[in-house]
């Protein structure tokens, strides 16, 4: 599993990001968000800067002993000293459904969505190489979101989106729609049929309403997060198929 270096260094940099997680000495981490999708995708699709963890159990929390290595804190992780932000969530090893809230809370969807991305993660090898010349910069060995489950995060985190981090349901919504549309053995559905609870019937749910009902608008956000045009009769048969498939598979 593999990217490619670009120009400016910013995949180097998130790279040595990686690195510093691991001198923190965090145990039993989980690399998620816009990263973990373009190691899947094998393609830095688009812009990131940071770095998203998951990380079970900590003690003492992810954050103060990810500030062992950082240069300061911020609301959600901390900031490296050449700026690299690496934001972690804590989460339960052990899931206590019972403990969540009602069906269809939002939050219940974002515990629910976190610690299935955890529980079901993969350890890789993610390289970084250049292609001219030839060679492989950065070796990285990790623990790494499987595809469905970071499709049923970015769904969950998309309706949340609120102010400045509004713009962030476009790139939110344009990663799922590149999970999607590579994937053409439907196993991401199949795997979110599997997912805890009810995450499954409500991810189907919530991407018929995004990709079908909504599909002018949501090839709208795509537009904007790629800068490519997306027909959103395209967009509404992918949601189809896809939403189709996970109910096929929760039977």
């Amino acid at each position: 599993m593999c990217l490619t270096a670009d120009a400016d260094g910013t995949m180097e940099r998130l790279f040595r990001g990686l690195e510093a997680v691991d001198e923190s000495g965090l145990a039993d981490w989980t690399l998620i968000g816009g990263l973990a999708v373009m190691a899947r995708l094998a393609v830095a699709h688009r812009a990131t800067a940071d770095i998203d963890t998951l990380v079970r159990d900590a003690v003492p929390n992810a954050k103060a002993v990810l500030l062992t290595v950082a240069a300061e804190a911020t609301a959600s992780g901390v900031r490296l000293s050449d700026g690299t932000k690496i934001d972690a969530i804590d989460v339960a090893a052990v899931l206590d459904v019972d403990g969540l809230p009602d069906h269809g809370d939002a939050m219940r969807m974002f515990a629910l969505a976190h610690w299935w991305m955890a529980a079901t993660a993969e350890d890789v090898q993610l390289r970084l190489v250049r292609t001219y010349p030839a060679e492989t910069v950065l070796v990285r060995p990790l623990r790494l979101a499987r595809p469905a489950a970071l499709v049923a995060a970015k769904l969950q985190s998309i309706p949340t989106r609120r102010a400045r981090a509004a713009d962030k349901r476009m790139s939110d919504t344009f990663d799922v729609y590149r999970l999607l549309d590579g994937d053409p053995t439907f196993t991401i559905c199949a795997e979110l049929a599997e997912a805890p609870s009810d995450l499954g019937s409500w991810c189907a749910s919530f991407l018929e309403d995004l990709f079908v009902v909504q599909a002018v608008r949501t090839a709208g956000w795509i537009s904007q997060a790629s800068g490519r045009r997306v027909e959103p009769d395209s967009l509404e048969v992918l949601g189809s198929l896809a939403v189709e498939m996970v109910r096929l598979h929760l039977g």
